[in-house]
This record gives structure tokens, C-alpha cells and sequence, in this order.
């Protein structure tokens, strides 16, 4: 999946269209230290969805992606999870105005 953006410079960090509003993308596709909600699983295998709603990954849950190599990992609450590149590629998230992530980062 590839990077869809409205084409501000800012992306969804300052939207002006609604405070709300993100463009999905991968989860495979943000740098580390970005916070993202999940959106949609768009596995194709039952195997795969299994796998991904064990590990936590579900439409809703917040994650910080941690390290992107040579495993995507993700920080989902107080565990991280590695998903290989297929896995990751088929999360859809919709990156966190950076605001939000700062506040929710401080506790």
C-alpha cells in the first residue's frame, strides 16, 4: 500500500479539513517513534487475521511503532508485538495528529 496524502505539507499532523481526520495508510509505512490508530485489517488468509487479533491488533487500538527493522514492532499499550513486512502491510492506520501523541505519551 502506498503513501496516500491530501498533498499539504504538514500531512494529517495539522489537517485543516477536521481535527479528526487522517488518510489510512500501511502501518508498514510510518517511521519509528509515529503513534497511529488501527483502522481495518485487510488480511486475505484467516490465519493471518487470527494472528493479528491475537497479538492485540485490532480496529481502534492505538500502537507506537518502535524499531522498523529487521521486524515492524509496535508498542500496543505496555507490550510490543513484531510483525514481519506482509503483517505490517496489511494493518491500516491513520496516523495521530502529534499533539495527541504527546499528550497520551505523558503520563
Amino acid at each position: 500500500m502506498s503513501r496516500v496524502t491530501c498533498g499539504t505539507a504538514s500531512g494529517c499532523a495539522d489537517c485543516p479539513i477536521a481535527a479528526g481526520f487522517c488518510l489510512p495508510e500501511s502501518l508498514a509505512a510510518l517511521e519509528t517513534g509515529r503513534r497511529a490508530t488501527v483502522r481495518r485489517l485487510a488480511v486475505a488468509k484467516a490465519g493471518d487475521l487470527r494472528k493479528l487479533l491475537a497479538l492485540g491488533l485490532m480496529p481502534g487500538v492505538e500502537v507506537e511503532v518502535e524499531r522498523r527493522w529487521p521486524a515492524v514492532v509496535v508498542r500496543i499499550d505496555r507490550a510490543s508485538v513484531a510483525l514481519d513486512e506482509a503483517l505490517a502491510q496489511a494493518v491500516v492506520v491513520s496516523r495521530q495528529r502529534s499533539a495527541v501523541g504527546r499528550q497520551k505519551g505523558a503520563r
